[in-house]
Formats: structure tokens, sequence, C-alpha cells
């Protein structure tokens, strides 16, 4: 039993002297090369030298250079290469090598020698400063000048608050960031990179007239024609503004019943006649008053309410009700010609109190009113799908069959100088007569074919007429009636029925 303990024994510290050796002979091994289960920035170092692991890291952790971003927008990109950009792990990994004991591997086995170290580098600051220095953001103050410039979003000023980036902090920016290897710079969080300037005497007069002017095309109303929304922004309201260019036409103006504008002007709040030449002053094209107040037209003012009626009439409310937008129809009741379906007037005073208060700026939407000329119809109950149509305004006649387009001819409606205007309105062809005779007070007329449509107002032939369309009506035009070319109405006459709506509009 005796000698069985003792042979135990025995085998036992063989055992542990050969792992003794063995351990001892790896700590040998490796004295040459980092201990085992070393790693430094994720790679395994185990038994290899300073410079293998050097080159490892830097094969690892390439950096090409840094992309500069301006606060214009501007880009500029320096590579490492053309800076002589170098990097080193060969310093932090020398004082790893030198503070690891080989024979304390077993130890890393258990807890992983795992270290994170940055490389030294060293970067030709010359060279920096060269690449940064060409980039086209640094501009001299001279260089840049001060104006007021009708754009898209209505009247800018350009170059009076300069701010200019300090070429010398933002060489050391870049230089400092590729030393710590960042790949992007964005100057527009560098406060310290850029310097406000003061605005030179010079340009004053300009920044006082684009104060001003600024207040009155900041209107932004939103103006609702029966869901058709259309705002007042800088681009329109800047229009309103009187210029050098305009100034002379200006002085011509005379007040008129169809643009109540004509003759009236806004200054500094108050309604005034224009001032004489004498009494203005040009300022980059904008005529001003002598203190620099900008002058607004009421002509132009009420100009945008015109075009806001004439895109938004009753030919623009066909157009919707063919697509399938709408079925509601708005007509103006009244034979003239010269009437719009929404109360424009109301609007042009209101934003003119906007204007003459100071209270031009801010944000408003405005639901435009019908005239109280304007009668409402449902195309769909009135209409149908199969219809004239004579748009008055145009001195055009289309016939639509099932929605679509049959036919179209030029025509000559009633004479609105004489007051004999065709009436407007939705009406049912209520006969249709051949080879028959028109009878007035002051008139007999025969024609061939003729469309009774409402009381003595028809769609006829006119063989004395050489021309149709165009503004004929104004000046010679018929008694009421609609005058069409004869072939043309000969095959109308043809393929209408009486009760076909006939709707009439200007």
């Amino acid at each position: 039993m005796k000698k069985v303990l003792k042979g135990a024994l025995a085998a036992t510290a063989t055992i542990i002297v050969l792992m003794a050796a063995l351990y001892f002979a790896l700590g040998l091994y490796y004295r040459g090369g980092f201990p085992c289960f070393t790693w430094i920035n994720g790679i395994y170092c185990t038994g290899k030298s300073v410079s293998e692991v050097n080159a490892e890291l830097l094969e690892d952790s390439p950096y090409d250079g840094i992309a500069i971003m301006d606060r214009s927008g501007a880009r500029l990109f320096v590579s490492s290469a053309d800076a002589d950009l170098t990097m080193d792990y060969t310093g932090a990994l020398t004082e790893v090598f030198r503070n690891t004991d080989p024979l304390k591997w077993g130890i890393y086995a258990f807890k992983n020698l795992s270290c994170e170290y940055e490389p030294d580098v060293m970067l030709n600051r010359d060279k920096v400063a060269e690449m940064v220095s060409d980039w086209e953001i640094f501009i001299d103050p001279s260089d840049l000048k001060c104006s007021i410039e009708k754009t898209e979003d209505g009247y800018v000023l350009e170059n009076a608050f300069i701010t200019l980036p300090e070429k010398e902090r933002i060489i050391d920016k870049v230089y400092e960031s590729m030393l710590s290897r960042q790949s992007v710079l964005d100057l527009t969080e560098c406060d310290d990179c850029y310097t406000q300037l003061d605005v030179r005497s010079s340009d004053q007069d300009k920044v006082n007239v684009f104060s001003k002017l600024d207040v009155i095309q900041n209107c932004n109303v939103t103006y609702d024609l029966e869901g058709a929304k259309i705002t007042l922004d800088k681009n329109k309201a800047s229009n309103f503004v009187l210029t050098q260019r305009d100034y002379e036409a200006a002085l011509e103006e005379k007040t008129s019943k169809s643009n109540p504008g004509l003759g009236h002007f806004i200054i500094a709040g108050e309604e005034k006649g224009l001032p004489e030449r004498e009494d203005i002053k040009i300022v980059e094209g904008i005529v001003t008053d002598t203190d620099y107040n900008p002058i607004v037209s009421e002509s132009k003012m009420y100009a945008f309410f015109q075009n806001l009626a004439d895109s938004h009439d009753t030919s623009w409310m066909m157009d919707e009700y063919r697509k399938g937008v709408s079925n509601t129809i708005i007509l103006n009741s009244t034979s003239r010609g010269d009437g719009s379906i929404f109360d424009i007037e109301s609007e042009f005073d209101h934003l003119k109190d906007r204007m003459l208060t100071g209270a031009a700026s801010g944000t408003e939407e405005r639901e435009v009113k019908l005239s109280d000329s304007a009668v409402v119809y449902d195309a769909n109950e009135k209409l149908g799908k199969t219809y004239i149509e004579v748009d008055m305004g145009k001195q055009m006649l289309y016939y639509y069959v099932d929605g679509e387009l049959n036919m179209d001819m030029p025509v000559v409606t009633g004479n609105v100088n004489r007051s004999r205007g065709t009436p407007t309105g939705i009406y049912p062809v209520y006969n249709k007569r051949y080879h028959t005779y028109l009878r007035g007070v002051d008139y007999v007329s025969y024609v061939n074919y003729w469309l009774g449509v409402n009381k003595g107002v028809g769609i006829h032939d006119a063989n004395w007429r050489s021309k149709f369309g165009e503004e004929i009506y104004k000046s010679d035009g018929s008694h009421g009636c609609i005058n069409c070319p004869y072939d043309s109405v000969e095959v109308l006459w043809d393929v209408v029925d009486v009760g076909t709506p006939v709707i009439l509009y200007y």
C-alpha cells in the first residue's frame, strides 16, 4: 500500500514539474514578442513583434482625409496624402511590450490583455494651410456688393449683414481635426470660425428700404375661391411695390371704375397721390419717398385680385365640372360682360386696410365671398353631360355630347357697348326653326337655322358677317343673339334636340 502511495506522489510531482517546465518554456518562447492572449485595438498580437503589430494596425485603420462643410453649403476635401499625414503606433506598442511579463501569460489566459491605443499622427501644417486657403469661401469683403434683388421669393437683401469665415481659425480647426483623424468637420458647429461684419455706412439706405419693403411683401394671405386656394406670397406681393420702370406710367394713372386702385398709392401707412420726381428717391430700382419709404401701387394690388377672378371664373368652373372635381357652376347674372363671380372689391379693401394700418405682415386665410350678382347652379341637375356652352368672354361656342367635346365654333354675341349684351344663365333650347325671319324694333333679318334659347335670344347663322370671334361683340355685336358661321351652325342645328341645356356666361 505504501509503495502505491509513493508511486502516485512521484507521478504527481513529475507532472507538476513537467507542467511548470512547459509553462516557463512557453513564457521564454514568447519573450521575443507579445505574450499569450494579448489583444490591441481588436488585433491578436501573441508572438508578434512591435513592428508586425504596428503594420497590422495601420492597415486595419486607414485614414484618407477630412471633408469640410461650410455654412454656405460649400465643400472641401483635404486628403491625408496631400497633407503628408503619417501615423505610427510604435510608441504605444513599445510601452505595452515593456510593461508586460511573458511569464505571466497564465494570468492573461484567465484575464485577456486587451488594450486600445491611438497612433501618433504627424502632418504638414503648411500644406494644410495651403489647401484650405485656396477654398472659394474666403472672399474679400470689398468684393461683396450690398444689393436688393428681386427673386422668385420676392425681394431679398444681399451682402448687407456679412458673415465671413476666419481663415486662420479654420486652418487651425482642420489641422486639429486631422490630428485626431476626424473624417468630417462641420464648420456650422464652430461659432468662432466666423465673424459678423457691421453694415457699411454706404449700404445703410438699402438696409432701411429693405426692412420696410419686407413688411409690405410679407402678406402671406391664402384666398379660398370655392375650394381653390391661392396664396399671396412674397413673390406676388412684391409686385405691388412701385419700381423705377413703372414710375412714368404711374404718373399718368387716372381713377377708373374698372380699377379703383388707379391713381392711388400707399406710403408709410397713408393713402396718397404719387409724389413728383423731385420728391422721390430711387434705391436699387425701387421708388421711395424722401424718407426711404417704398411706395405701394393700389392699382397693382387690384390687378392681382382681378387676375384672381379672371383665372377662377365660370370657364374655370366648367373645366372643374368636366374633370369631375366639382358639380357647382357659378355665373354672373349681369349681361354687361364686366362682372366677376367673386367679390374682389371687398378683398381689395381688406388688404388695403392691412397696408394702411401697418399690419401687412402675418399669416391669414380668407374665404372669398361671391359677388351680389353671382348665381349658383348644380351642373349635374341643370346641364348633365350633353349641352351647349357659350363662353362669351372667349366668343366661342362648344357642343358637348356625353361629356366629350363634339364641335366648337367662333361666335359673335350681343353688343355690350349698346346695352344689348347676351343674357347669362342656363336655358333649354325651346324651339328649332328653319328658314325664318327675326324681327326687332329696328331690324328684320333672314336666317337659315334658328335654335331658340331664351325669349327672343337664339343661336343662328349670320350670313351678313364675314368674321366671327375675337372682340367684335364689343363694338359690332348682335342684338343679343348668338351669331354663328353658316356651315357650323347647320351641323349643330341637325344634331341638337329641343330641351338641350345651353349655358351662357362671360
